[in-house]
């Protein structure tokens, strides 16, 4: 009897592959987002191509639908890439200015692409949330890899930036711990807060401060929602992961205490020496230099590519000193970057595609279905890092953390869309 149980558990199994390949399709690349991000200098983009696939080859009619059936919530989530697109488009044939600008904003409104993708296809999120695992814990492989094989000061794997490896492994690790109800019945209730410990790890061997302050800041959010989600066992995993932190300021091999108080001497010797010659001096003075820029073009700033010859500029009027400040060509923070380069017009693009997504995703913690919230709380997550990463780094500079960002809200916010939001006309 158990044979013939099993062998039609698998013809069934069989039968239902054969006749959605689509939503099988969408699963294996909503497992692979995460789980290549980090972990190949390719992931992204191959997901992204393989969406675009399936515009073109899987019916892409379905897929249009949910954008017309859910309006309201693509307008909040979608608004701001399409706006940097277009202001990024009107700048071009109007400013004199190198096509390479149009690229990342290109990127970004191709990722809106993920909306429908998952929204119609309905891949099944418990993969996604494997992904994820398998993406930070893979990450905080190749961070030990980097230091402990190759000698590296700073892991930062596929990369090539320490700063952006260490928040993006963070960010990973964050949001897989939004899926710890997934694998609550299962042998891996372990993975979820496994992940996060690894994303702590990858983040501590890149030698990233920004990311401490993105988990400060994040921590609330996963306390209060998250224990409306999940219960105590995020509530204890975030809790447990903190004290972690605060055990590994005071052990000298993570370099944690280290950085610490370097960071604050850095600043106690700018504002009282005025040297911009440390680390987070040249951070301060960039910022300083940012602020005259946004001071003197408010409404246009001094142009996408002309930051390093605007900061030039300032020294060369007495306003800015000379100092190893001159050699960056961004801000080292994003709010200051976009209304330094670009004005108010690129800061309210920031913004949009800050707190755009960001309302979407807390108006979805209000439904009563449990998929949908722990989505919304993944995505809540999510961009409040990329708030905290800003404070210290430009996260919309370099291709890597901009797609990463532009994909995983849009795939979120297709996985919070209600089951009915669109037919499948595949």
């Amino acid at each position: 009897m158990c044979a013939v149980d099993s062998t039609v558990m698998k013809m069934a199994m069989l039968e239902r592959f054969r006749l959605d390949p689509a939503g099988h399709y969408a699963t294996l690349l909503m497992f692979a987002l995460p789980a290549l991000a980090l972990t190949s200098p390719f992931g992204l983009m191959l997901v992204q191509l393989l969406v675009l696939f399936a515009y073109a080859c899987l019916g892409h009619s379905g897929m249009l639908t949910v954008y017309l059936a859910q309006r309201r919530a693509v307008t909040l989530v979608a608004g701001g890439f399409v706006a940097y697109f277009v202001v990024s488009l009107v700048r071009l044939l109007v400013v004199p200015q190198g096509l390479h600008t149009l690229d990342g904003p290109f990127r970004l409104l191709l990722a809106i692409s993920c909306i429908g993708f998952v929204g119609a296809l309905r891949p099944r999120m418990r993969y996604f949330w494997l992904g994820l695992c398998i993406g930070t814990i893979g990450a905080a492989a190749l961070a030990l890899h980097d230091v402990f094989v190759l000698g590296m000061e700073r892991a930062q794997a596929y990369t090539h930036h320490a700063i952006t490896f260490g928040d993006l492994a963070l960010a990973l690790g964050l949001m897989a711990l939004c899926g710890v109800s997934e694998f609550r019945k299962s042998r891996l209730a372990f993975l979820p807060i496994f992940a996060l410990l690894c994303g702590m790890l990858a983040s501590v061997l890149s030698g990233s401060r920004g990311g401490w302050i993105a988990l400060i800041l994040v921590a609330p959010a996963l306390l209060i929602f998250g224990g409306a989600v999940h219960g105590r066992r995020i509530v204890n995993a975030m809790l447990v992961a903190l004290l972690l932190g605060v055990l590994a300021y005071f052990i000298p091999a993570t370099g944690i205490a280290h950085r610490v108080a370097e960071a604050s001497s850095d600043v106690r010797l700018y504002f009282a020496h005025n040297d911009a010659t440390t680390s987070v001096g040249i951070r301060l003075e960039l910022w300083k230099a940012s602020w005259l820029m946004i001071s003197d073009h408010p409404w246009l700033g001094v142009g996408r590519d002309s930051f390093a010859q605007a900061l030039h500029a300032l020294v060369q009027q007495g306003r800015l000193q000379e100092s190893p400040a001159l050699l960056y060509s961004s801000s080292h923070n994003d709010m200051l970057f976009f209304g330094a380069t670009g004005g108010l017009l690129d800061f309210s693009c920031l913004m949009l595609m800050y707190f755009g997504p960001l309302g979407f995703f807390i108006s979805v913690l209000k439904s009563r279905d449990d998929t949908r919230r722990a989505a919304a709380l993944c995505g809540v997550t999510l961009v409040l890092c990329y708030i905290g990463f800003g404070l210290t780094d430009v996260m919309f500079w370099l291709m890597i953390p901009k797609a990463f960002y532009g994909m995983m809200v849009c795939a979120l916010a297709g996985f919070c869309l209600p089951r009915g939001a669109a037919p499948r006309a595949l």
